[in-house]
């Protein structure tokens, strides 16, 4: 630890976490809406995990920048790439290459919906603040995935990591939800810096949450312990309910009566999964449309960090 508490050393395995945790927030997203992509979702926490590295970008030149700000302009980026504009009387940021190369991407249909919270809480000529919140009383799963965005952030204290996590979430949502992402971070990071061993330490960090996106958090966060003693990919099948014998396929359950996956908190899940396993974890994923795009962002985020 440095005179400041924040860890010298990068978490072991960084590089391939971070990149893990990357695919497994669109992975998750995608596997929610039965391999449809890409969505809402995802997207625009890639837009958030560039807000993050434009802010590093300028510390690494020796310019103070306004995280908070960072990831507000980032976020208005994403709004524009799935609305088609900037909200009315919002700033309207200059392209990154982020822009560029999805606007390169042959997609095959526009963005799956996500959260319609978060968008709604987009679409303000200001951004939200705790003392000025867009979208007052909005509490949703929207702020879990951008949580994992927030955690990658390595040698930095944790009051670091809860300040950006509560910033992040008060772009769009209220109190709840951003004390809600403040515990989602802090669970993230620990997987990444300790890996399964943190999971003790999950419950404590989810006290004192409450409110719909605290609910979803606590069963996302069960449900991922309770798998962490399998190896990776049967710990993935595992969470989702994925049966992986053919005597168990026998016995699925029909898809009429199963409910619809949340793309929010299963894009968390999977990110924490690979905070935990690493790249192993979705190893048998298929190609994504995005991939690129993740690619080329670890790249930018090592190159700043390692």
């Amino acid at each position: 630890m440095n005179e400041s508490g924040a860890p010298t050393l990068l978490p072991e395995n960084y590089s391939d976490k971070v990149f893990a945790i990357l695919l497994g927030l669109a992975d998750g997203a995608t596997h929610a809406r039965e391999d449809e992509e890409p969505g809402a979702t995802e997207i625009l926490n890639l837009y958030l995990a560039d807000g993050l590295l434009e802010a590093l970008e300028w510390a690494n030149d020796g310019v103070a920048s306004d995280e908070a700000a960072c990831l507000w302009l980032a976020a208005l980026r994403g709004y524009r790439f799935l609305t088609g504009s900037f909200p009315e009387g919002a700033p309207e940021p200059q392209d990154r290459w982020l822009d560029t190369e999805l606007a390169a991407t042959d997609f095959d249909h526009p963005p799956l919906p996500g959260d319609p919270l978060t968008l709604a809480g987009l679409n303000h000529a200001d951004m939200g603040l705790a003392a000025r919140p867009t979208g007052p009383g909005a509490d949703s799963t929207g702020v879990l995935p951008r949580a994992a965005v927030v955690a990658l952030l390595a040698r930095v204290p944790e009051t670091t990591t809860t300040s950006l996590a509560r910033s992040a979430a008060y772009l769009t949502h209220d109190a709840d939800a951003a004390a809600t992402c403040v515990a989602a971070a802090l669970i993230m990071r620990s997987a990444l810096e300790s890996g399964a061993q943190a999971a003790e330490t999950w419950p404590s960090l989810l006290e004192g949450t409450s409110g719909p996106a605290a609910a979803a958090l606590a069963q996302t966060v069960s449900s991922v312990s309770a798998v962490l003693e399998l190896p990776a990919t049967e710990a993935y099948a595992s969470y989702f309910g994925e049966r992986v014998s053919e005597e168990d396929a026998e016995t699925d359950e029909d898809p009429q009566t199963v409910e619809p996956r949340d793309p929010e908190a299963d894009a968390y899940a999977v990110a924490l999964l690979a905070a935990v396993y690493g790249s192993d974890v979705i190893g048998e994923r298929p190609a994504s449309s995005l991939d690129a795009a993740i690619s080329l962002l670890h790249d930018r985020w090592m190159d700043l960090i390692a």
